[in-house]
């Protein structure tokens, strides 16, 4: 099933990456400015500016292009649309892909990302693959490789749940399915940004964490975990907040043994990141507790009523926005889904919270902790990196007299682990109602995702182009698209699709009803 499952959540990924117009995922053109620099200089282009000629004026043609305000035609205005032809052509689509080649490197603005280098330079060897096409196929063949990246995300997320769920194939599929279909996730892994990079190695950082949980801090594990982190401080910096959750499953680990050789692995890591600290620029602020744009921390302030009462905002931003933003935002920001679908979600996780409260309960009562290691050990994970996105934001605030603000995304790479909890959290409430037939909870649950999925596509797409009938949107949708993708091979596409899914909702139903004959 495992293969038949990788195949639909491609093919689910493709439609977001078809029906999701050029420059409409996050800072997209500003992350593909980037990578065409990498692609066509080999280098990151400084000093400014650094996006080019042609970038720019699809920017400008397709309503993205930001004014001084850092705002474009579509912030605050999920209204807005640009203007369609009756043809699957656009109506410069061809100004467009006849720019000469030199527009590529004439440089007149600066927005390209300053972020570190290595989405861009691995994204750059796909973009050479469509090279000599226009913009719009190189633009589809990058976010391939996001998609491809997204793919080894979820084989990753399959692997993590043979550790936590090894007993049970039905749970190990519920759960990687929870994953594969999590609508802001599969958004925030099929466009051109360095997010699907961060979170796959995110992942990597989780499951490889789980192993030495398993089987203790092996050196293998410790190479590995070094490779992931230098990997992850070359896509992103606050991808270092995965060393204390490094750390803490070592640390764990060793006090469940407090065997001799593990104190030298712990203490070979410590010396191992002092070194890298030393030598590599995206550890340099390590050595003084400073953090990028925030400069020297002063870890008093923590401490301060002035901390307590950001923390406060934090809670009402966090359950008014961030929440809604976790779970999908679109048209740079300025579209949300329907309020009774964010009312469905919060019923689903304060039934899994209620679930989590009664197995921590449980397990205090039976001192049971060590058995449920994992489950305990992805609730602190989760609680580490909230608590270092909360404090890098309070820093930030205090220096540049503003919050740098935090999207629901941010939170994405830690989101096997977030799943995972409310998945155990939800089981423990089905099997109190259900009984017998508690696998049906669970079972119900996946398939609202699937549907979830499918619903926030619609929606999105829906903003995007007439729906009225299916020729007027096949024909929109078309417009600005490589000739690949244009008119019925979007049709075949998207019915392909439907019908993946739909065959791997009736092979989970076998896989649940086999599991609840077994509890008979």
């Amino acid at each position: 099933m495992l293969k038949f499952l990788l195949l639909s959540a491609f093919f689910n990924g493709l439609s977001w990456i078809i029906l999701i117009p050029v420059w409409q995922y996050p800072d997209e053109q500003a992350h593909f400015a980037q990578v065409q620099n990498y692609a066509e200089l080999g280098r990151k282009v400084y000093p400014p500016p650094d996006t080019s000629q042609e970038i720019i004026l699809t920017e400008k043609i397709l309503g993205t292009f930001r004014n001084g305000f850092g705002n474009n035609k579509y912030t605050y205005h999920p209204e807005f649309n640009i203007k369609y032809s009756s043809t699957r052509q656009g109506i410069f689509e061809d100004t467009i892909e006849t720019l000469p080649i030199s527009a590529r490197i004439e440089f007149v603005k600066s927005e390209a990302t300053a972020n570190p280098p290595l989405y861009y330079m691995l994204g750059s060897i796909f973009y050479q693959i469509s090279s000599s096409r226009s913009i719009f196929e190189r633009v589809f063949t990058v976010r391939l490789f996001s998609l491809g990246s997204y793919m080894l995300l979820i084989l990753t997320a399959y692997k993590i749940s043979q550790v936590i769920f090894k007993n049970s194939k039905f749970f190990q599929y519920s759960f990687t399915i929870l994953v594969a279909f999590m609508p802001m996730l599969v958004f925030s892994s099929t466009g051109i940004l360095p997010d699907v990079l961060t979170n796959l190695l995110f992942t990597l950082v989780i499951f490889i964490s789980l192993l030495i949980l398993e089987s203790g801090p092996k050196l293998k594990y410790l190479v590995f975990v070094i490779s992931t982190i230098i990997a992850g401080s070359l896509t992103r910096q606050q991808f270092l907040i995965s060393m204390p959750i490094i750390l803490l499953a070592i640390v764990v680990r060793f006090f469940l043994e407090k065997k001799a050789k593990q104190i030298w692995v712990f203490l070979s890591f410590i010396a191992l990141v002092v070194l890298l600290s030393t030598t590599m620029p995206s550890f340099w602020y390590i050595r003084d507790l400073s953090l990028p744009e925030v400069g020297k921390v002063n870890l008093n302030l923590v401490f301060s009523k002035d901390f307590l009462a950001d923390l406060k905002v934090f809670y009402l931003e966090t359950y008014n926005q961030t929440f809604a933003w976790y779970w999908g935002v679109y048209r740079w920001l300025s579209l949300t889904l329907p309020p009774i679908s964010y009312k469905i979600i919060k019923i689903i996780v304060l039934i899994s919270l209620f679930g989590v409260v009664i197995k921590i309960t449980k397990d205090v009562l039976r001192r049971n902790f060590k058995k449920n290691l994992y489950f305990y050990f992805l609730i602190v994970s989760s609680l580490i990196y909230a608590s270092v996105v909360v404090i890098w934001d309070y820093y930030f605030r205090l220096r540049h007299g503003f919050p740098f603000g935090i999207q629901g995304r941010y939170f994405l790479p830690l989101v096997v682990a977030h799943t995972s909890i409310l998945l155990i959290g939800f089981w423990q409430i089905s099997k109190i109602i259900l009984r017998k037939y508690a696998v049906f909870g669970t079972l119900l649950l996946a398939v609202l995702m699937i549907i979830f999925n499918d619903f926030s596509l619609i929606h999105v797409a829906a903003s995007y182009y007439d729906t009225s009938s299916i020729n007027s949107f096949i024909t929109q949708a078309s417009q600005y698209k490589p000739p690949f993708v244009k008119g019925d091979r979007i049709t075949f596409i998207l019915f392909l699709n439907l019908a993946l899914q739909l065959l791997l909702i009736v092979t989970l139903v076998k896989y649940a009803i086999k599991k609840t004959k077994e509890n008979f």
